[in-house]
């Protein structure tokens, strides 16, 4: 079979929407300059927050804090991987609603929804299709990031599985998000409706969880047990925060975006406010001096230390998968023949 013959079969069997919708967002220099312009911006971030963290390190050093016991370059490697996939995750928080929103509500502004719905393509994937075509550009993004974000581990303090688990739950976010917004999308007479809508989902996920969670934590007296709020468990930093394995920012480990929500995390870890304290050498005095027994002490590892118990970053993809499963069938209902063409 020629070239030619292998991109006609491969045309056919793509989803025909999404073909359309790729051609006509993809096909121009649009696309490119977009791309240009974020992997610029997220450079020059990922300097920013290399400079900020080479000072907060060099004012520790200066001022002794941590001595001989932490290491510099892996602390400054983690600080960047933590930001990165943080900064991130909030770009997709907020572009991927109002891009995904607009999708069939303003094929029905457009009055051309029922073009779509005559044609022998069927709901569920016109649905698809549209997912496809407004997540493809957000995923890109993710993609592209990932090598500014493996710089870490020329520093160190960071692994390739935590940056793998902090991408996924990017992605599966970012899809998740895109097919609410699809959902919310295909009951909406107007785009700005639906706009709006989603936004106010994202905030329930973002803020709201967090209020939960603060509600939960009052009833209990405020008490530094052992249940963790679950509202959390969908909150997406909450999430990345265990994938990425994150520090508690305790005990001169620099402080990140993820560090509130690495000390909310189950399981004992070193720093953690609502776990058992791990034992660590402590400062003694000796012959007058109050100084750390460098005999005693043992270097951190390269990353931070892992956690006893259950994970949470699947927990909360597995509620991102079911809830966007649930958004994607709401849509291909709303399409479907029962609803009328009169409709649109």
């Amino acid at each position: 079979m020629s070239d030619v013959g292998r991109t006609r079969l491969a045309d056919r069997s793509l989803n025909p929407v999404l073909r359309r919708e790729l051609l006509e967002r993809w096909r121009g220099r649009r696309a490119v300059l977009v791309m240009t312009l974020y992997l610029g911006v997220l450079g020059g971030l990922l300097l920013l927050l290399r400079w900020i963290g080479g000072r907060v390190l060099a004012e520790q050093m200066q001022f002794g804090f941590g001595g001989p016991v932490l290491s510099p370059g892996p602390m400054l490697g983690r600080f960047l991987l933590e930001n990165l996939l943080a900064l991130v995750l909030g770009l997709v928080l907020l572009v991927a609603p109002g891009y995904a929103a607009a999708q069939l509500s303003g094929e029905r502004e457009r009055r051309t929804l029922g073009l779509l719905r005559i044609t022998l393509v069927r709901p569920r994937s016109i649905v698809l299709g549209k997912l496809g075509a407004s997540s493809a550009w957000i995923v890109l993004l993710v993609v592209v990031s990932a090598p500014l974000a493996a710089t870490a581990f020329a520093l160190g303090g960071a692994t390739p599985g935590d940056l793998v688990r902090g991408l996924l739950v990017v992605l599966v976010t970012a899809v998740s998000v895109a097919a609410v917004a699809l959902g919310v999308s295909s009951r909406a007479r107007r785009t700005t409706g639906a706009v709006v809508t989603t936004y106010a989902f994202v905030l329930l996920l973002v803020v709201g969880t967090l209020i939960g969670a603060f509600a939960q934590f009052a009833a209990s007296g405020f008490s530094m047990g052992s249940d963790r709020p679950a509202a959390l468990y969908l909150n997406p930093f909450y999430a990345l925060a265990d994938a990425t394995n994150a520090t508690t920012g305790f005990g001169g480990q620099l402080p990140s975006v993820l560090t509130p929500f690495a000390a909310a995390l189950p399981g004992d870890r070193f720093g953690d406010p609502f776990g058992e304290p791990v034992d660590r050498p402590m400062m003694v005095e000796e012959a007058g001096v109050v100084g750390m027994v460098e005999a005693d002490l043992q270097p951190l590892p390269a990353g931070p230390e892992r956690r006893s118990g259950d994970a949470v970053w699947p927990w909360t993809l597995l509620w991102y998968t079911l809830l966007a499963g649930l958004s994607l069938t709401l849509a291909s209902r709303s399409l479907g023949p029962r609803d009328g063409v009169r409709e649109t």
